[in-house]
């Protein structure tokens, strides 16, 4: 009986850790970090000259790592968001 007492306090504490503002757009800034990471290629085969664009994106390409850098920064600042209040 007292252990499940205790996981109910935990789990409301962190319903409220999860309610607070700063939480909420570090998940948000993850999740568009995360998405943008994840479609990199794509967005960069959308950017491409049109003759290029039947050619598969190379891992090299600039806009390809232009992009998943900008996926990854966004990554940096919600964890930072997210730790310090």
């Amino acid at each position: 009986m007292i252990n499940f007492m205790i996981n109910a306090v935990d789990f409301s504490s962190f319903l409220i850790r999860i309610q607070k503002t700063h939480v909420m757009i570090g998940l948000i800034l993850a999740t568009i970090g995360f998405a943008t990471i994840l479609l990199a290629r794509r967005i960069a085969s959308v950017a491409r000259k049109e003759e290029n664009k039947k050619y598969p994106v190379e891992n090299n390409n600039k806009v390809y790592i232009t992009i998943k850098a900008f996926g990854l920064v966004m990554l940096l600042v919600a964890l930072i968001i997210m730790v310090f209040e």
